[in-house]
């Protein structure tokens, strides 16, 4: 059941429509910075990945596939460069990255995660923007 608070609590404007009391809007400001921190800290971690397990496994499917050995060193070797320079690229653009591209691009618990996989993400996200903006 819900009650009404007595006359004394009530704080009203000339219109007579409800505002908080003080006390209420400071609690409620100093929790939404809290939130907005917590969150931005969160955005500010970048990721790590286990490049090499990504790029081992990479590699294996590579020598299955073609039955060379070689071909699995080239392989692995390939993709972490590749994973380097990605990763790089990313680290160096992270503050600029739209918390809402990372919501939706930097998932590495969700699948198979690669910083060049999620480079090209990000770059979809960017294209997409680009084009709507262009409507």
């Amino acid at each position: 059941m819900i009650q009404a608070r007595p006359q004394s609590e009530r704080t009203t404007t000339d219109l007579g429509v409800g505002i908080m009391p003080k006390s209420k809007i400071v609690l409620t400001a100093a929790i939404l910075l809290l939130a907005n921190l917590a969150a931005a800290a969160q955005d500010a971690r970048f990721p790590n990945l286990d490049t090499q397990k990504l790029c081992r496994s990479r590699a294996k499917s590579s020598e299955e596939m073609t039955g060379d050995k070689a071909v699995s060193a080239k392989s692995f070797d390939t993709c972490m460069r590749s994973e380097r320079e990605a990763r790089d690229a990313l680290v160096a653009a992270w503050k600029d990255i739209p918390p809402t591209y990372k919501a939706s691009c930097i998932k590495p618990e969700v699948y198979s995660a690669s910083y060049a996989e999620w480079i090209s993400c990000l770059e979809l996200n960017i294209d997409v923007k680009r084009l709507r903006k262009k409507q």
